[in-house]
Order: structure tokens, then sequence, then C-alpha cells
């Protein structure tokens, strides 16, 4: 493996922004490896520009600064695979941190595994030393596995945040992520969705770990339900966008999210009084089953130009 880039999508959290990159820099045990970091400023106005180039006049890995300035998750992505110039594509959130060893355990998974791509483990801390308590799981992923172990059949529960994909044989087409989904996500999914009917293999990443840092805007129930909503939706959608639509897997998912709302909405109602906390779980679970029941309803926005999330 000679060379990875790493693609940063931004837009308009600088703070975050410069942490993301600051770790992205830091990382070590590369010494056979190439690597450049893009920086795809997805905001209308550029405003990512002065400060990404500030920090690209310092030593260090090359830091490139691209526009796309369409709002919008995919057309970000998209416009990141376009200028990656690696053999792989490691994709980093701004609003998470790289352990420092982050990309050299990716690497190095990708080559003892052969894998088409590999997925690390996601942390949640709250910003500002806020509290996050019972919140975490919704903005982490750790999976109970060892490094290398075949994750190819959880493909629907994973997304590009820590990621690395061979170029070549996952991003070759032209507009990899579908730009239909720029404003609610899921992206992502619908790409891995792909991959996988290709017969591509991906693999754990164990020791490949990033920090998600949340604002204290999303901490809290109301926006977990939210996401948990479109999370829903999403795992329909992707069945819907196959060609030809996969009717019986859209079935199967509408009667499980129907399933969903009844015991965990019974749940919910036992719980109020007693256990607030696991009432709030139940309720969110209960809203990934709406979204499965509701899917062909307008969606959230998350992203591009509706709630930056």
């Amino acid at each position: 493996m000679g060379s990875v880039s790493i693609v940063i999508p931004t837009l308009n959290r600088p703070k975050a922004l410069k942490r993301a990159i600051a770790s992205a820099r830091a990382q070590t045990d590369l010494d056979d490896l190439e690597i450049e970091i893009l920086i795809i400023d997805n905001s209308c106005d550029g405003n990512a520009r002065a400060g990404v180039e500030a920090i690209a006049a310092n030593d260090g890995p090359v830091v490139r600064y691209i526009s796309a300035p369409v709002p919008g998750v995919a057309n970000a992505r998209n416009a990141g695979v376009a200028a990656a110039q690696g053999d792989w594509v490691a994709f980093l959130d701004d609003d998470e941190e790289a352990a420092p060893n982050w990309l050299a355990s990716h690497v190095a998974t990708a080559r003892r595994s052969g894998a088409a791509a590999v997925f690390g483990p996601v942390g949640a801390e709250a910003e500002d030393d806020k509290p996050i308590g019972p919140l975490a799981p919704y903005f982490s992923r750790w999976l109970d596995l060892p490094d290398g172990a075949d994750i190819t059949a959880r493909a629907a529960y994973l997304g590009t945040n820590n990621s690395m994909f061979n170029r070549a044989a996952c991003l070759a087409l032209e507009q990899p992520f579908d730009t239909s989904m720029n404003e609610i996500g899921g992206e992502d999914t619908l790409l891995l969705k792909r991959l996988v009917e290709e017969g591509k293999r991906f693999a754990w990443s164990a020791g490949g770990i990033v920090t998600e840092w949340v604002p204290e805007r999303r901490l809290n129930w109301a926006y977990v339900r939210k996401r948990k909503f479109l999370s829903g939706q999403i795992r329909v959608l992707t069945h819907w966008k196959a060609r030809p639509v996969e009717w019986t897997r859209i079935g199967f998912w509408m009667a499980a999210g129907a399933i969903q709302i009844v015991l965990h909405g019974l749940t919910a109602l036992v719980f109020t009084p007693i256990d607030p906390i696991r009432a709030e779980k139940a309720r969110v679970k209960l809203h990934g089953g709406l979204g499965k029941l509701l899917w062909m309803r307008s969606r959230p926005a998350l992203y591009g130009s509706g709630l930056v999330s």
C-alpha cells in the first residue's frame, strides 16, 4: 500500500475542523506511506479556506483545500473522492478526532485481511466538558470483535465515518455517493449495500479508534429520536432505491417497524413513572420503528441546507 488520502468533509464547524485536522496530521507509524489530507468545504461562502490554508502552510503532511459549494453530504464526499490521489481513501468526520495510530491501524488491518474497506470504533465525548451519560451509545460504534474480523454482514449498521476504502475497488464510479440523499444522509449505507452486492468484503479495524465530539445542542433525547427516526427511514429507503425495487425487504422492515412501535411504546408507558431513562431508550427505539413504517413520508434534514448536525 503506497498512499492514502484522508478526506474530511466540513460545513461551518471551524473549531471542530481544526481539531480533526490536527489529529490527522499527528498520525504515527506511517513511514512507508504517502498521505494527503483533503478538506472538503461544503459551505456556500468557502468560510473554511483561510483556516485550512494557514494550517497547510505549516510543516507536516500535505493539506489540500477543496471547495464543494453546493451543500449536501453526498456532494462533499463525492468531491473528496474525485480529488483523492491515494490508493486508499480514509474518511474522518470534522467532529471526530483520530487517535495517533488510527490510520496505521487501518492500513495494517487492510493489509492482513485483504478487505476492500475497513471500519473502526467510534467513541463519544461531549464538547465543553458537558456530561454525555446515557446518550453516549447513540453517537458511538463499538463491536466486540477481533482485529480483522469480517463485518460484511453488518454493512447496514456501518457508515463512512471512520472508514478506509480501496479507491479502485470501491469508489471508481464518478459519483459513488447518491446525491438524492444529500440532506438526510444514508448515502454511505446505499454505497455499502452496492459494494456488498458486488462481492466486496469489509473488515473490522479494532485499533483504528476515533472520538466523536458531541455539541451540547445534540445532547438531548429529542435529537436522538429524530436521528433514529431517520435511520429507520433509511433502512427501508435503500431497498426502494435498489434496481429492481426490493419489495420483499421493504415489507419485512415495515412489519418489523410496526412491531417495534407496539413493543417499545408499551415499554415506554410502563417505565415512564419508575425509570425515565429506560422509558427514553424505549421511545428512541419506537421512533426507529416509526421511521421504518413511515419511510415514504418527508424526511428530517440533518445535512446540507437543512439542520446542520
